[in-house]
């Protein structure tokens, strides 16, 4: 088979299901093949970038949380030594 034989039974191919399902039918199938090429189009130069961007900013979000936490648990340390020492009783020397 040449390309022009090809062709030819691709387009006569098309014609039979436009004839069988109908002009919707048909239209709706090309618009889903554009929008399946735009989204092929669209995969490598938007979805990949802020894909790659928001699993960056996961990871310093994941880090920063856990310094976050480690500053709290010296906060927390902190408040008890502080509690400690106000809760022991005041020296009362000289009232025998």
């Amino acid at each position: 088979m040449t390309a022009e034989e090809i062709k030819q039974n691709v387009l006569d191919t098309f014609l039979r299901i436009a004839d069988r399902f109908g002009v919707p039918c048909v239209i709706l199938a090309v618009v889903l093949y554009f929008g399946r090429e735009a989204a092929i189009a669209l995969h490598d130069s938007v979805v990949e970038p802020v894909v790659k961007s928001h699993v960056e900013f996961l990871e310093s979000t994941k880090e920063t949380m856990a310094k976050q936490a480690d500053t709290l648990q010296e906060l927390a340390k902190g408040q008890q030594e502080i509690q400690q020492v106000l809760a022991r009783p005041a020296n009362t020397e000289g009232t025998n």
